[in-house]
């Protein structure tokens, strides 16, 4: 529920160049832009810088209290806040030792895979780096 929710106003929070987990953006419009404006400067014979970023495990990386911080930063109201840290502060996970698992433990930042919430709770996170 809170993922399609969020689906529906990410695009008003989320700058125009990301155009990945956006409705009504194509994540092949990244690339093509950026090979249009590499063409560009190439007639033009103007110098170029492009800066590509790929977070390593980018999923498990996002802190929850940054995330929250960001989210405030973009006028979330408290509830919805709240509603997220419910979702991602209450993660456990257990690990596969010998084939059995083991007794779960509080996760302490990440999204989880598959969660349907995570692209979206990741675009946010990446925002933020924009606002700083």
């Amino acid at each position: 529920v809170l993922a399609n929710r969020l689906r529906h106003v990410i695009g008003s929070v989320i700058s125009e160049s990301q155009t990945a987990f956006v409705k009504n953006r194509q994540i092949l419009d990244g690339i093509l832009i950026a090979n249009e404006v590499v063409d560009e400067a190439r007639k033009a014979k103007k110098d170029l810088m492009l800066f590509k970023v790929d977070f390593e495990k980018a999923y498990d990386s996002v802190d929850w209290g940054y995330l929250d911080d960001v989210m405030g930063r973009m006028s979330f109201p408290t509830l919805w806040r709240k509603w997220i840290r419910e979702c991602v502060c209450t993660a456990t996970a257990s690990v596969l030792v010998n084939g059995s698992p083991t007794d779960e433990f509080p996760l302490r930042r990440g999204l989880r895979q598959g969660d349907p919430l995570s692209p979206f709770l990741f675009l946010l996170a990446a925002e933020g780096l924009n606002v700083l």
